[in-house]
């Protein structure tokens, strides 16, 4: 017994990473105790909401209908009267007695007659419990099988918080990598190899259209070899720079690619992922260089509506800037709007403050240089695609 319960704690925390592999927990842990069914929910405690997080025995369709909402009728947590991860036994009258409704309509047509739950984990957030079931005609749960929910309960419990944690890490890095990929600069990151491992579409558009500079078998390529070993040896200080973590070492890099058939060069921001003088010293396989990338020259592909999104600007003071940017002198602008000339002075007013500019070449020049061409259509760039 003791080489099966090391066997399932293995088998426990595998879950904690792969949560498909809770169906083995869930199986496993009614072939230890002798149980028909089992069942892993979590509760937000702000909104009462309870969740499924696994199942073992019961109908699928039971399973829905509890996350649907029927959930929130189970009293099972209310009649826990023990301390967390200690076992309580709910035999089949008194969760009769206890909620008749939900005894009529989930637990009877489950044939769930005994039940031996453990509230897992509480807190301000949430609480987590687990219980396993045995059917109306059968025994009732003996000391031996309610000792080995109490043996594995903290390891269960644990390996649910540590799976509710990377969740919100890989939902915190999508989110991350989804903004990323939409904003108007072009992005990149360098691996230590010079290997581009994330390049949003922004990026790819501009890199598609100035011939200083290309991508070429996932790193980048400069026109001239001058250009490159320029490009090679920023990447190279602002990597060296994070590995040390030297205050002194440089940490930004600006390099520009001219081109003979460009009107002006291409020029790209370096700088290290994580800062220098951190804590820790990163890994050489997970040092990156994060590069932005500036066309001066880039021909404008913007509309007001996205002028409007990114610089937190009114409709009308977006289109007001759009047509500045497009040559357009206020008198203009005032014609093109339909709208009198005072009332387009007033909204570059406010374009001003918001923009902390006093000029109108300074609103041209921040377009210019921030909204680069955005192409709906373009994917965000994989590695060897």
């Amino acid at each position: 017994m003791q080489e099966d319960l090391l066997d399932f704690v293995g088998d426990i925390y595998e879950a904690s990473y792969k949560p498909g592999h809770w169906e083995v927990v869930m199986a496993k842990l009614c072939q230890l105790t002798g149980s028909k069914s089992s069942v892993l929910i979590i509760e937000n405690q702000k909104s009462g909401n309870r969740q499924i997080i696994s199942i073992y025995g019961i109908s699928r369709i039971l399973a829905v209908a509890y996350n649907a909402g029927l959930g929130r009728y189970d009293n099972t947590f209310s009649l826990v009267k023990t301390k967390i991860n200690d076992v309580t036994i709910l035999p089949s009258q008194e969760l009769k007695q206890n909620n008749p409704s939900y005894y009529q309509f989930i637990l009877k047509p489950a044939d769930i007659g005994h039940i031996s739950v453990v509230d897992l984990h509480k807190d301000s957030d949430i609480r987590i419990g687990m219980a396993v079931h045995r059917s109306l005609n059968a025994p009732g749960y003996s000391n031996n099988e309610t000792n080995i929910l109490r043996l594995i309960s903290p390891h269960i419990c644990r390996a649910v918080l540590i799976q509710r944690e990377l969740g919100n890490a890989r939902s915190e890095a999508r989110n991350m990598m989804s903004l990323v990929s939409k904003i108007p600069m072009g992005m990149l990151l360098v691996g230590q190899d010079g290997t581009v491992k994330f390049c949003n579409s922004v990026a790819q558009h501009v890199l598609g259209r100035h011939k200083g500079l290309s991508l070429a078998e996932d790193k980048l390529q400069a026109h001239s070899r001058e250009s490159q070993k320029q490009l090679d040896s920023a990447l190279q200080d602002v990597l060296d720079a994070l590995h040390h973590r030297s205050e002194s070492a440089a940490a930004v890099r600006t390099v520009s690619f001219s081109h003979p058939h460009a009107s002006f060069p291409l020029v790209l921001f370096i700088s290290s992922v994580q800062e220098p003088g951190s804590h820790f010293t990163v890994p050489d396989e997970e040092r990156c260089a994060r590069v932005y990338i500036s066309d001066p020259g880039g021909q404008m592909n913007i509309s007001a509506a996205q002028i409007a999104d990114v610089f937190a600007l009114t409709n009308a003071e977006a289109q007001v800037t759009l047509c500045l940017v497009n040559g357009l002198k206020l008198a203009d602008i005032a014609e093109h709007n339909g709208t009198a000339l005072e009332t387009v002075r007033s909204q570059l007013k406010s374009v001003f403050y918001k923009l902390g500019v006093n000029t109108q070449q300074d609103v041209i020049r921040i377009i210019i240089q921030t909204m680069m061409p955005l192409t709906g259509g373009a994917q965000e760039y994989q590695p060897g695609g």
